[in-house]
């Protein structure tokens, strides 16, 4: 039953995380944010198994699943997390030429005043 349960578990956070990448790649925010208390809530819940003898237990054919599932999110941690390196640089870049064209666009205000 517990090895059902954890396997379950796995295949679900699997899901999430990939859904959580696709909806950054899609800039689709609101979303990705909507998936935050579910994954926070899974990978609680993994991680309380602290015990391995469940995992080891399981059929060949199981813990083959599980580190397919552990692969899966393992990879997909990681483009999210360059995936959103990369919006994090580019919406800097953004907002450091606003701040740019906002300070141009005043010193032009104070010398047609100034005229």
């Amino acid at each position: 039953m517990q090895e059902n349960n954890l396997l379950e578990q796995y295949k679900q956070f699997n899901y999430i995380v990939e859904q959580m990448l696709i909806n950054a790649q899609n800039e689709n925010w609101e979303l990705l944010l909507s998936w935050q208390a579910k994954y926070h809530q899974l990978s609680k819940s993994i991680m309380l198994v602290d015990d391995f003898s469940v995992i080891e237990n399981m059929s060949l054919q199981h813990q083959d699943i599980v580190r397919m599932y552990i692969k899966n999110i393992l990879s997909y941690q990681q483009q999210l997390t360059q995936l959103m390196k990369a919006y994090h640089t580019q919406l800097r870049k953004w907002i450091g030429e606003h701040v740019n064209y906002q300070t141009k666009i005043d010193s032009y205000q104070q010398i047609a005043s100034l005229m």
